[in-house]
């Protein structure tokens, strides 16, 4: 099986404090730990992921579960990929305990959301649909070409311009910047996580929009 290489951004990777309001820390009953690696040199804004789920507007009506759902989904994935920042990164690593790759790490925080995708980053792109930059949210999945082939890195947005990955040996699972000339210049394309119910109305719904 080909797993994930470490992706290598730079030789210097000044390290900030993570910052996390209180609030926030107490709603999902996570103690967050360590440092974050930006390469652009700034620190993480506690906006980037402040009050994650807050920021969504959900509607009980009928016709928008589905939004409520994907929300949801979004929600989910957001919470548990903050929460495994400042780990370690293991090269074919999929535990919490031991450490993750990069793909590794969304299988895991993918999964406990309810979404289950393949063991590598580029079949992972293959098995979600693609949403513009426009559209992003925070919980959406951000890949990169970072070894000369297409979506070879993958990490989770949190906002701000920020996300979370298994970088390397060296910096662990880390926050990094879209501002930063390394990810922006190799960006891919986003995904959006989706269960298989929300995947098969996708489907249905693209099918009669093209008939």
């Amino acid at each position: 099986m080909s797993m994930h290489t470490e992706a290598r951004p730079g030789r210097e990777r000044p390290n900030f404090r993570i910052l996390v309001p209180l609030s926030f820390l107490t709603s999902v009953t996570l103690l967050l730990g360590g440092c974050a690696t930006d390469l652009s040199g700034s620190a993480v804004p506690p906006s980037a992921y402040a009050n994650a789920t807050s920021s969504r507007q959900y509607s009980y009506a009928p016709e928008l579960r589905e939004s409520h759902r994907e929300a949801t989904v979004l929600d989910t994935v957001l919470v548990n990929a903050i929460a495994q920042i400042g780990k370690p990164y293991v090269w074919g690593g999929e535990s919490r305990s031991e450490g993750f790759d990069c793909s590794g790490l969304i299988q895991y925080v993918l999964s406990q959301a309810g979404v289950e995708v393949p063991r590598t980053a580029a079949a992972q792109a293959a098995a979600l649909p693609a949403v513009p930059m426009s559209r992003i949210q925070k919980g959406d999945l951000l890949f990169f070409n970072t070894l000369g082939r297409p979506y070879s890195h993958v990490g989770i947005y949190i906002g701000g311009d920020q996300f979370v990955s298994a970088l390397n040996r060296r910096a662990g699972i880390t926050v990094q910047s879209l501002r930063n000339p390394y990810w922006s210049s190799r960006l891919d394309g986003v995904r959006r996580p989706m269960p298989p119910e929300l995947l098969a109305m996708t489907a249905r719904d693209s099918h009669v929009l093209n008939r």
